[in-house]
C-alpha cells in the first residue's frame, strides 16, 4: 500500500506542479478577465454615453411632475436646470438638444418641447404617462367626488389566463437551452479528452524503456504501478475540475453583482440554472467515466510507444477517437434518435458522448441512462484488469515494430 500511495503522490505532485497544470488552470481566469475588461469598457462607454450632455433635455415643470419624470429618465434629462432662461442658454450652446416646458392653464397640463432635433420616443411616451396621471389626480380633486365614486373609476378590468399547451416561446425556450447543454457537454468531454489524453500518454511514454520502469517493476507489481499512475492523473483531472468549479461559482457571483453584468445575469439566470441542472445529474457520471476510460486508453496507449523520443506521438490513438466521437456528436445533436446514435450511446467507449445528449433531448429515459452507465462502469473495470495484467509487458517492449506489434507481443510477454 505505501508503494501504491507513493506512485500515486509521486504522479500527482509531478503534473500538479508542472507549467501545463498552471496553464490549464489560468486559461478560464484569462477568458474571464478579458470578458470582464470588455464588459468594463463597454459599459463605461454607455455610461459616459448616457452622461453627455448633448444626449439630455431639460425639463422646466413643477417639482412632483419632475421628480416622477426624472426617477424613470434620470439619464435623459438634465435635472440641474431649473428655469427656461437656463435651457434657452444651454440648447443655444448646444449642451442640450432641447427641453420640455410643462404648464397648468385652466386646470389641464400643457407640454411644449423646443429643440435642435426630435424629441426620444422613450422620454416623450414616459412623460405623457406621468402627466396623464397628475391630470387625472387634478380631475379628480376638482369634480369633488366623493370616495366611492373614486374607488369605483379606479376599478380595472381582470385578466384569465389558461394555457391548454406549451406555447411556442416556451418550446423555443426550452429548445434554447437543450442546445446550450448539449454544446457545454460536448465541449467539456472533447477539452478534457484532449487534454487528458495527451498528458497521460506523454506521462506514461517518457518512463518507456528507461532503467527507472525496470527498477519499479523489481520492487512492486506493474497492476499497481499500472492503477497508481491513473490515480494519479485523475486526481490531478478533479482537482482542476474543483479550481474551474471555484472560479465558476466565483465569477458568477461577481458578475451578479457587477453594474455591467448584473441585469443580463438577473434576465438569463433562469436558463443558467437550467443548463447547468442537465449536466450535475447522471450527466455528470458519464463525464467522469468518459473521461476516466480516456486516461486509460491514453495510458495503455503511452506504454506502445518504441521509444522515449516518441512521447509526444504516443496520444495519437486517443486522439482520433476523441476527434471523429466530437464530430458524430456534433452531426447528431439534432437527430440523435436514429439507428447509429442509438447503437453509439450503448456502445462504451462512445456512450458517454451519445447516452447524455439523447437523455436531454429527451429521447432516452432514466432506466436507458444507467443501463448504458453500467456497461461503461462494467468496461471501464474490465479493461483496467486486462491491461494491469499485461501491462509490464507492455511497458519493457522496446521494438520499433508499431502500436500493434508491440501489443502483441507485450500481452504474450511472461
Amino acid at each position: 500500500m505505501n508503494k501504491f500511495k507513493a506512485i500515486v503522490q509521486e504522479t500527482y505532485l509531478n503534473q500538479v506542479k508542472s507549467k501545463s497544470f498552471f496553464i490549464l488552470c489560468l486559461l478560464p481566469i484569462i477568458a474571464i478577465a478579458l470578458i470582464v475588461i470588455i464588459g468594463l469598457i463597454s459599459y463605461q462607454n454607455a455610461a459616459s454615453s448616457g452622461n453627455d450632455d448633448t444626449n439630455q433635455i431639460a425639463l422646466i415643470a413643477d417639482s412632483g411632475i419632475k421628480k416622477s419624470i426624472v426617477q424613470k429618465d434620470g439619464d435623459s434629462i438634465d435635472s440641474s436646470i431649473k428655469t427656461e432662461q437656463q435651457a434657452k442658454h444651454k440648447l443655444k450652446n448646444d449642451d442640450i438638444y432641447g427641453y420640455v416646458k410643462v404648464t397648468k392653464n385652466n386646470d389641464k397640463y400643457t407640454a411644449k418641447y423646443i429643440g435642435n432635433e426630435a424629441i426620444a420616443g422613450g422620454v416623450r411616451d414616459d412623460l405623457m404617462q406621468n402627466l396623464s396621471l397628475h391630470q387625472n389626480q387634478l380631475n379628480l380633486s376638482n369634480n369633488n367626488l366623493t370616495s366611492e365614486q373614486i374607488k369605483k373609476l379606479s376599478n380595472k378590468p381582470l385578466f384569465y389566463n389558461h394555457v391548454k399547451s406549451q406555447s411556442n416561446d416556451n418550446k423555443s425556450d426550452d429548445n434554447d437551452i437543450k442546445m446550450g447543454s448539449l454544446q457545454l457537454l460536448i465541449y467539456i468531454l472533447y477539452f478534457f479528452l484532449f487534454f487528458y489524453s495527451s498528458i497521460t500518454a506523454t506521462v506514461i511514454s517518457k518512463e518507456k524503456g528507461s532503467k527507472l520502469v525496470e527498477v519499479i517493476f523489481s520492487s512492486t507489481t506493474a497492476t499497481k504501478y499500472f492503477i497508481g499512475k491513473i490515480t494519479g492523473i485523475v486526481l490531478m483531472m478533479l482537482t482542476q475540475f474543483a479550481v474551474y468549479l471555484i472560479m465558476l461559482f466565483g465569477s458568477y457571483a461577481f458578475l451578479s453583482q457587477a453594474d455591467f453584468a448584473k441585469s443580463f445575469i438577473k434576465e438569463n439566470s433562469n436558463y443558467v440554472h437550467q443548463i447547468i441542472g442537465n449536466l450535475f445529474n447522471i450527466n455528470l457520471l458519464f463525464i467522469i467515466f468518459g473521461l476516466l476510460l480516456g486516461i486509460i486508453l491514453s495510458a495503455t496507449a503511452g506504454s506502445l510507444v518504441s521509444r522515449r523520443e516518441d512521447a509526444n506521438k504516443a496520444g495519437q490513438p486517443v486522439f482520433m477517437i476523441v476527434v471523429i466521437l466530437f464530430v458524430l456528436s456534433i452531426m447528431f445533436q439534432n437527430n440523435s434518435n436514429g439507428i447509429i446514435p442509438k447503437i453509439l450511446s450503448y456502445f462504451p467507449l462512445s456512450s458517454y458522448f451519445f447516452m447524455p445528449i439523447r437523455m436531454i433531448n429527451n429521447q432516452a429515459n432514466i432506466y436507458e441512462g444507467l443501463i448504458s452507465l453500467v456497461i461503461l462502469i462494467a468496461f471501464i473495470i474490465g479493461l483496467t484488469y486486462l491491461i494491469s495484467k499485461v501491462y509490464k509487458g507492455l511497458m519493457l517492449q522496446n521494438n520499433n515494430e508499431g502500436w500493434f506489434k508491440n501489443l502483441i507481443k507485450g500481452v504474450k510477454y511472461r
